[in-house]
């Protein structure tokens, strides 16, 4: 004896079937064929059960107010930026210049007399002209930036120098002079070669 039934589900149809295997003789099959066929007129269909729950236009809806809702919120944040204005370059103040020294600076060789010719194109080779007269012709081997400015002064050169021993440490490191001691310095065999170049008509 078979069983079948039948339901409808959102547009769809399930049928359920039960096979029965017998033996029967050949006169009883018609009647074990009605006896399906009246079964399955019979059956009773099945019922769905629906669940109650949000409509896709409802989730849809919300899923929308939602998207809608963080893009406001992203609307609102601010980005504040702080731009810092540059520094301004904070000037070094002119060191006091150093003092003039009572020397002889006219007799024998004057050093006006020694550096006539020579061209001296910057401060550096003005002072190791200096240098060297005071070296060749008044037995001062190490000078300090008071007798390079006293120099200056009686030549009649520019002093606007802001610090007028820069010029000598400078010669230090470039290997003209040396620094027997702190705040004096000695010209070199170097110092002496550049301080010829230029008395010799050089630069």
């Amino acid at each position: 004896m078979a069983k079948g039934t039948t339901a409808k589900t959102g547009g769809t149809s399930k049928i359920r079937f039960i096979m029965v295997e017998a033996e029967i003789a050949d006169g009883d099959i018609g009647q074990i064929t009605q006896a399906i066929q009246n079964a399955l007129k019979t059956s009773s269909p099945v019922t769905t059960q629906r669940i109650a729950g949000p409509s896709v236009k409802a989730v849809a809806r919300e899923a929308e107010i939602d998207a809608d809702d963080e893009v406001e919120e992203a609307e609102v944040v601010e980005i504040e930026t702080t731009v810092r204005a540059p520094r301004p370059k904070v000037q070094r103040a002119a060191k006091p210049a150093p003092e003039v020294l009572e020397l002889d600076m006219t007799s024998g060789t004057s050093l006006a007399s020694y550096v006539h010719g020579a061209n001296p194109k910057s401060n550096n080779k003005r002072y190791l002209l200096i240098a060297a007269w005071f070296k060749e012709h008044r037995e001062t081997p190490a000078v300090t930036a008071a007798h390079i400015y006293t120099g200056f002064r009686t030549l009649k050169w520019p002093v606007n120098i802001p610090d007028f021993a820069q010029p000598l440490r400078d010669l230090k490191f470039a290997k003209y002079m040396t620094a027997p001691e702190k705040g004096h310095y000695a010209i070199n065999h170097l110092g002496i070669a550049e301080v010829e170049a230029m008395l010799s008509g050089g630069d």
